[in-house]
């Protein structure tokens, strides 16, 4: 019969968060935060696809920024 190895263990504490990106020996940088994303216009250009894949899609496809 095979068994189950129970792990009894408590796993330690949690690493505390960070502002800035820690390379192991290259130093660190500082993360951008409080800013958001500019809103994405809602008119999305068309294009005209070439090639097999545009045979399948039906020869044009919408493009996104």
């Amino acid at each position: 019969m095979s068994k189950v190895k129970i792990v009894t263990n408590t796993p330690g504490a949690a690493p505390k968060a960070v502002n800035y990106a820690d390379f192991a020996g290259q130093g660190k940088i500082p993360y951008k935060g409080g800013e958001t994303m500019p809103e994405a216009p809602m008119d999305v250009s068309g294009g005209t696809a070439r090639g097999m894949g545009a045979a399948k899609r039906g020869g044009n496809y919408k493009g996104c920024m």
